[in-house]
């Protein structure tokens, strides 16, 4: 065992107590040897060892795949980049009909389209199949012009998967396996229960400070167990550490010796491109986030479902891909921490959360309320630091809103950027405010922007 390991497996173990989650599993690949670290159970109940084979909800990792294969119709010729989705998808109407025919493919695939993303979750049309995408698409709320701020667009790669089905005249699913998950012989990745039941799955749990953790049969948005078709292209893949090792080492260029890689170089690596920044750490290339780590530049993606947490990243510089899934809620914080020290350790530049100012500007034109998905949010000057707090919108139609949370402080470490410094799960997260107007005409907190109202 290296020393890299022995001390990832010392992290993983400590974090995994602190932070309740009673199933962990890591991969990395470092320069080309791979090792898993796998701590915990499957579930609480009916307890069986994680492994690197261990089956878990990705979530929003799923959203490479996606990207991945519209830029596979985009290198055929079938699409391209800055088509107006509507070109191909005639249907499509949004709440702003003078935004319709602008949203593009592009736009898609970096949250540009412009709209609150979270429609589809929150009040998902019956049945929730990409069938009746567009009647839901109609509904959600414009947020800024196409091709505007970044702001997280679940429903964006929802589209996207529309699009896969009608060019390939297949359903998403099929599309998925015969063009990305065969050719990379990641066997065991899926998207329903009834092919993921042949595999070892890890149960999803609420965990808690002070508690033991407990298993989530079911609640918030996620009605069952498996995702609706709907969001299926957004968060509905299943997947374990061994498979997603083998499709990170193709984003690195050196794929297993036994798989075909779903697409040429150029056009991986015009993926990995910058396409928008968001702030002085952060941008956006085509279905990965980017990270400007003071060890490396790092191509990343998160994901959440309920009861389950999941990080991706790899470090061409480095050349470096680590995994991390875990079934508790707690599992955020656990990647969070983990992800930043491996690539510090590997990279010798410990992460570094920014600095904030000695002497911020007047608050006051960063106070107001700001609309956003879950609901309003309105933000106080208090003691030299903005305090963000959500007031979740009222349920009169049986949508789903998640649950309250603690207020936020934060303070500014430049005009346009503050470092929350309470409470202490949300220590180190940013907030952006908008750069072209002032007072700000908009928010964004975990990567969503709330607008002005």
């Amino acid at each position: 065992m290296s020393a890299l390991e022995s001390a990832l497996r010392e992290r993983v173990e400590s974090l995994a107590q602190r932070h309740h989650v009673p199933g962990v599993a890591v991969g990395v690949d470092l320069r080309g040897e791979a090792f898993s670290v796998c701590r915990g159970v499957t579930h609480v109940k009916h307890p069986l060892p994680v492994d690197a084979d261990t089956l878990f909800q990705i979530a929003s990792n799923s959203k490479p795949f996606t990207a991945a294969l519209v830029m596979q119709l985009v290198a055929e010729g079938a699409l391209g980049l800055d088509d107006p989705v509507r070109k191909h998808l005639p249907e499509l109407r949004l709440a702003d009909p003078r935004q319709d025919g602008r949203v593009t493919v592009r736009h898609l695939l970096t949250h540009q389209v412009g709209i609150d993303g979270d429609e589809l979750f929150v009040r998902q049309p019956q049945p929730p199949t990409l069938e009746n995408l567009y009647p839901a698409l109609a509904r959600a709320r414009a947020l800024h012009p196409a091709g505007g701020p970044m702001s997280y667009c679940n429903a964006g790669f929802s589209v996207a998967g529309k699009l896969v089905e009608e060019l390939r005249e297949q359903p998403y699913d099929a599309v998925l396996r015969e063009r990305i998950l065969e050719p990379l012989g990641m066997k065991r990745t899926c998207t329903r229960a009834d092919e993921a039941i042949f595999h070892r799955v890890a149960m999803r749990h609420l965990s808690l400070p002070g508690r033991e953790p407990v298993p989530l049969p079911g609640g918030g948005w996620q009605r069952g167990w498996e995702l609706a078709p709907i969001d299926t292209p957004a968060g509905g893949v299943l997947s374990s550490v061994s498979d997603l090792l083998r499709w990170l080492r193709f984003w690195l260029g050196r794929p297993d010796a036994d798989s075909t890689p779903p697409l040429d170089a150029a056009t991986r690596a015009a993926m990995c491109e910058d396409q928008v920044a968001i702030n002085a750490l952060n941008g956006q290339a085509i279905g990965w986030a980017v990270r400007r780590d003071p060890a490396a530049r790092v191509l990343n993606h998160g994901g959440l479902t309920v009861g389950y947490c999941s990080y991706t990243l790899f470090a061409p510089a480095l050349d470096l891909a680590m995994v991390v899934l875990t079934n508790g809620t707690g599992g955020g914080l656990l990647h969070t921490e983990l992800t930043r020290w491996l690539v510090g350790e590997v990279g010798g530049r410990a992460w570094r959360d920014p600095e904030p100012l000695a002497a911020p500007p007047a608050l006051a034109p960063y106070t107001g309320a700001y609309w956003g998905s879950f609901g309003v949010t309105r933000v106080t000057a208090v003691d030299g630091e903005l305090e963000l707090a959500t007031e979740r919108h009222p349920i009169d139609d049986g949508s789903w809103q998640p649950p309250p949370e603690q207020p936020m402080r934060a303070r500014l470490c430049s005009a346009v950027l503050a470092v929350a410094t309470a409470p202490e799960a949300l220590r180190g997260a940013l907030v952006d405010f908008d750069s072209a107007a002032s007072p700000p005409a908009w928010v964004r907190l975990g990567g969503r922007t709330s607008v002005r109202v």
